[in-house]
């Protein structure tokens, strides 16, 4: 099986993204993808969603399946099965359908990448990401505020028999700042803010082109060997209830 989901801007037109299919199979497919009335059990398994069908054959390889526009959350989604199944296979395939989710009911959105996991607002949306070797790194914004997610491997090696102190001055994106030696939930961190001390400085703050709100943190999961992060910045005064929260939920796996 196969699937691919996507937000949606503007007007959704089921037509339209069968079209589009249709333009990105290879030459072999192209003009032998039709629509398909849904059977009644994919129709059942999919209620939550604005639903059509399609099927195609290739030469070598036969498929079906839906397209998925759900109105609450905006995401369009491509479901297709290759080859033709079993009744009993076709129970298995109806049981796939009717788990699927674009969007949970908290407002919360799991995001799990390699070996990292957190659960994140909604609000946040992704801006930026990298995937190096022994470095990874998640941006977010919610209005004037960014929260990168940092992580790093193998953390011993890293270290170097060192400390995060020594570590972060290492780290161009933690280098700013005098980092602050702590224990939380047993792990060893440092953590470490910068802000406009007076009232005078905040609002200067929000003339100028950086940011002046800074809130770092870096701790060492000892038993994953990873050193994870968080950095966060903005021209305004920054939301430590939810960078806390996200300490809180942030995850090597």
């Amino acid at each position: 099986m196969e699937v691919k989901w996507g937000p949606v801007r503007g007007t959704f037109s089921h037509k339209a993204h069968l079209k589009r299919l249709s333009a990105f199979h290879s030459r072999s497919l192209k003009g032998r993808i039709a629509e398909w009335f849904l059977p009644p059990h994919w129709q059942a398994a999919l209620s939550d969603f604005e639903t059509s069908g399609f099927l195609w054959q290739g030469e070598a390889a036969i498929g079906r399946g839906a397209i998925l526009f759900c109105p609450v959350c905006r995401n369009a989604a491509l479901i297709q099965f290759f080859r033709y199944n079993s009744s009993d296979r076709e129970k298995v395939l109806s049981a796939v359908l009717k788990s699927y989710r674009d969007h949970r009911q908290d407002g919360i959105a799991l995001w799990s990448v390699f070996d990292i996991r957190v659960p994140l607002p909604q609000t946040l949306k992704l801006i930026n990401f990298r995937f190096d070797t022994g470095k990874f790194e998640l941006g977010f914004a919610h209005g004037r505020q960014s929260i990168y997610l940092h992580r790093w491997a193998p953390a011993a090696a890293l270290l170097g028999g060192g400390d995060l102190i020594g570590f972060a001055a290492t780290a161009p994106e933690f280098s700013n700042g005098q980092p602050q030696p702590l224990t939380i939930d047993g792990y060893d961190a440092v953590a470490w803010r910068i802000m406009p001390v007076s009232d005078w400085q905040r609002r200067m703050s929000r003339l100028k082109v950086n940011p002046s709100f800074f809130w770092y943190r870096l701790w060492h999961v000892a038993e994953k060997n990873r050193i994870l992060g968080i950095r966060s910045e903005s021209k305004y005064r920054l939301d430590s209830q939810l960078l806390e929260q996200i300490y809180t939920d942030y995850e090597s796996i």
